[in-house]
């Protein structure tokens, strides 16, 4: 415990100090300026968005401060904080204190445009607003996307079950409100651009794209599925895919009892539950399935995107209008071939993909070509492009990117997805 005290002390004097350091010194540094730099949680998202980038011939590195074991490999990002220490400060709690110098000094010397949450990407605790000043007397663009406790407050969330469902997977965030608050409030003034996603319903001023999920995946290495099951519940089983790190985030319980009482009707189904499985493992686990329930609570996250580019078709929950409305009207969601469910609704809709193959099928592969078109590495280079030339000055319309009756992109191609049960297909 005193160690603990004794570290977060000395690394915000370090952070003071080293901060200070740093901006003294910036006027005199050799720099390149000409990579995007993209950290520094370590969110598979980061891997993706900075591959993309590479694939369209663009300089660009994944920065960790870590990685998490359970779920990645360290071989998923490019750098981490550790890398930069030279061998002579690699003793413990030497390393700890100058790691921040080594770090700033990658940064200022090689950034172009850092792509961060509002977590930062190495300053904590007291000193963090010293990351605006180094940004701006070395002339880096900033580019803000939220992924979750960055961002959330809690009191500001429209929806109860939402809130309900963070208290009960992340109930530690909410006695954060204030501190997420005084950051959102204080980059909502100074970031150049924020890509919120469906986040910025709940609290934020600003936003500067309008897109439903800003997620991409590599589909060079997730082939869709070329033979689907022709099983109904009768003629041999369905199985049916959850994956659930946070089980009261993602709505569980609901999803058992639905399979519970299909099974009591006499549905011959199984449901596969992956927990804690690496994100290489379960992509190819669940393209032996038939269908995938994400998450039952609110939206889609990466899980539907991944089940969704093997051709599955995915339930989620996509019913709230707070949160779907303006990304219908003036973005893509409209496309969106999910099938909705609520915690009510689950049970009919599985029985209603359960039952007919060939609408598995179908919203299967409407999904892979809503990946293909909205969250592949082209679809990255699309929004990323044209963040990275609003940056340099030209006279791009961030807020129509995406508007069904502007945007080149989106009229391209339009997929039309079915109405089921009078209900939407999301």
């Amino acid at each position: 415990m005193k160690e603990n005290i004794f570290i977060r002390f000395g690394y915000n004097i370090s952070s003071l100090v080293i901060g200070s350091i740093l901006i003294l010194i910036s006027p005199f540094l050799f720099k390149k300026r000409d990579k995007i730099i993209f950290g520094s949680n370590p969110l598979i998202s980061n891997k993706y968005w900075s591959n993309s980038m590479k694939d369209n011939n663009l300089d660009s590195v994944t920065l960790m401060a870590n990685y998490f074991q359970k779920i990645n490999s360290k071989s998923d990002f490019d750098l981490y904080f550790s890398d930069l220490v030279p061998i002579l400060f690699r003793i413990k709690y030497i390393e700890y204190f100058f790691q921040l110098f080594f770090v700033w000094l990658y940064v200022i010397r090689n950034g172009k445009v850092v792509v961060t949450n509002f977590h930062g990407l190495a300053f904590k605790n007291f000193f963090w607003k010293l990351e605006y000043v180094l940004y701006k007397i070395n002339g880096i663009k900033t580019v803000f996307i939220p992924y979750g406790s960055d961002a959330y407050m809690y009191s500001r969330i429209k929806s109860p079950d939402l809130q309900n469902a963070l208290l009960l997977s992340y109930p530690s965030a909410a006695k954060m409100e204030e501190k997420i608050k005084n950051k959102i409030s204080f980059w909502n003034k100074r970031a150049d651009v924020i890509v919120a996603g469906f986040m910025g319903i709940d609290g934020f001023s600003r936003w500067d794209i309008i897109i439903f999920s800003m997620f991409c995946i590599d589909l060079i290495k997730i082939k869709p599925k070329i033979l689907y099951s022709n099983n109904n519940g009768h003629n041999g089983v369905v199985k049916i895919a959850h994956c659930p790190n946070h089980r009261g985030f993602k709505g569980t319980e609901f999803l058992l009892e639905s399979v519970k009482i299909l099974k009591q009707e006499g549905l011959n189904i199984e449901l596969v539950l992956y927990e804690g499985v690496k994100n290489k493992e379960l992509l190819k686990s669940i393209s032996e399935v038939d269908i995938l329930c994400e998450q039952l609570i609110f939206g889609y996250g990466f899980n539907a995107i991944e089940g969704m580019a093997v051709g599955l078709p995915v339930l989620t929950n996509l019913e709230n209008e707070e949160y779907t409305s303006i990304f219908r009207r003036y973005s893509f969601l409209n496309e969106c071939p999910i099938l909705s469910a609520s915690p009510e609704s689950l049970k009919d809709q599985l029985r209603l993909l359960i039952t007919n193959p060939e609408l598995r099928k179908e919203l299967g592969q409407l999904g892979r070509r809503y990946v293909e078109k909205y969250h592949s590495y082209k679809a990255a280079q699309y929004m990323f492009t044209n963040i990275f030339k609003k940056l340099d000055g030209e006279d791009i319309d961030l807020m129509n990117l995406y508007h069904p009756l502007k945007s080149e992109y989106v009229k391209t191609n339009y997929i039309k997805t079915p109405l089921v049960n009078n209900r939407y297909v999301e």
